[in-house]
């Protein structure tokens, strides 16, 4: 597992979920409508997974795709 620190996005309404692996990100990202930070966010998680790139990489990319599908917890 590539692990960082968790995100809190919408899982479904009134419920939350915490995501803190890029293995993770990527099964919650399926999901999401495709739009160009969800496919950034999967080419940096791909690199993670090929050892070129940090975790914290991927969730930098996961919580701009994360915003941009209107699931992100802020704050």
């Amino acid at each position: 597992m590539h692990w960082f620190e968790a995100v809190t996005i919408k899982a479904a309404p009134g419920m939350m979920q915490g995501v803190n692996s890029v293995e993770a990100a990527l099964e919650v990202m399926r999901g999401w409508p495709a739009k160009p930070k969800l496919r950034a966010a999967y080419v940096v998680c791909a690199e993670v997974l090929d050892g070129l790139k940090q975790p914290d990489d991927a969730r930098e990319a996961f919580v701009a795709a994360a915003r941009e599908a209107g699931v992100l917890r802020e704050g």
